[in-house]
């Protein structure tokens, strides 16, 4: 038995596990840098993409599986589909041939490439799923933007001392309540009769 996208006491939870998801990202993302480096192979921005997505992953499946019946292809589209473009600057890093680096960018793509994946997977099951495409671009790509925000606090002395950690925290944290509200939103645009259920005359 699968959960309707369009039910409206979906957005809630779908909202606290994304945030709760950004937030397991972040340690996450510390202890791979960190087994990477202690295997000789770092700085590497490849556990960046492949943390925070894993955090994500994990947190959205819990609810993913009443729509889709299985949590694992959700987790695995997050993780990979943003670690990719990190991971292709890290090859061309290492190949000698680096590329231009901007996290906003990378993040952005990533949110591209997870869109893609993930409007696949939804489209078995719900019409209107090339929304959800629009929606994690446009999520992700926002929840990058405050990142950007509270990278640059620090430097701007706009805010010191127990005030300015706490900016910087509430900030950070907004980017995972961003990427819940933004893509939580598709969900009632969504109904049941999608490709698996319907057939591709659908």
């Amino acid at each position: 038995m699968h959960s309707t996208a369009s039910d409206p006491r979906l957005l809630r939870p779908w909202i606290r596990a994304t945030g709760a998801g950004w937030a397991l990202g972040v340690p996450l993302v510390i202890l791979l840098a960190l087994a990477g480096e202690s295997l000789g192979i770092g700085p590497l921005q490849f556990p960046v993409g492949l943390g925070m997505g894993l955090g994500i992953g994990i947190m959205q499946g819990r609810v993913v599986r009443n729509l889709l019946g299985a949590a694992a292809p959700w987790r695995w589209s997050c993780a990979l589909g943003l670690a990719l473009p990190f991971l292709t600057a890290d090859l061309a890093q290492l190949a000698g041939r680096p590329l231009p680096y901007s996290l906003y960018l990378a993040v952005a793509l990533g949110g591209l490439i997870v869109g893609i994946w993930q409007a696949l997977l939804l489209r078995r099951r719900f019409s209107r799923a090339g929304w959800w495409l629009v929606a994690s671009v446009a999520g992700w790509s926002l929840a990058a933007g405050l990142g950007a925000v509270a990278d640059g606090l620090p430097r701007s002395h706009a805010v010191r001392g127990i005030w300015g950690a706490l900016a910087y925290l509430g900030i950070v944290a907004g980017g995972g309540l961003v990427l819940g509200v933004v893509t939580g939103l598709v969900f009632p645009w969504m109904r049941p009769g999608g490709r698996e259920e319907t057939g591709p005359a659908q």
